[in-house]
């Protein structure tokens, strides 16, 4: 009975009542829920945009081997030009901070040339055929990406 005289004494002291305490809990537990909600919803868009920088580094690393391979496949086609019978063997080449393999088969009188560009794990291949006509008129064609 002392205990309710004490509480009630402390409350009407403060000019609480029950009532009003109780509404002050409640305020808390939503302003607590609002701020883990808050908390939730930034730390999805902070994972999100640090997955779409990685994304897209990663696309621009693939940019650079492709066009690093595209290098090493014209570096094949003016070798292929300046020495027509040298259709055979292969170059190691560096473009950039990639490494550029191109290799020379001759097959079905075509000159296939095919430069494979690494970097990291990223490795983007191209084919091209390309060939003397009759007239000794250089022609390349069928230039492709292989997968």
């Amino acid at each position: 009975m002392k205990e309710k005289y004490f509480s009630r004494k402390i409350l009407d002291k403060k000019g609480l009542s029950a009532k009003a305490s109780a509404e002050e809990g409640q305020a808390l537990i939503i302003m607590i829920v609002a701020i883990a909600v808050s908390l939730l919803v930034l730390t999805s868009a902070v994972l999100r945009s640090i997955d779409q920088a990685k994304l897209s580094a990663r696309s621009k690393l693939g940019q650079t081997v492709y066009y690093a391979a595209e290098a090493g496949t014209e570096y094949g086609l003016i070798k292929t030009l300046r020495n027509p019978s040298g259709c055979s063997g292969s170059d190691v080449l560096t473009v950039g901070s990639a490494t550029v393999n191109v290799t020379y088969n001759m097959t079905e009188g075509n000159c296939q040339i095919v430069s494979e560009a690494s970097q990291g794990n990223l490795i983007k291949k191209i084919e091209v055929l390309a060939a003397y006509d009759s007239e000794w008129i250089f022609n390349y064609y069928s230039w492709a990406e292989i997968p």
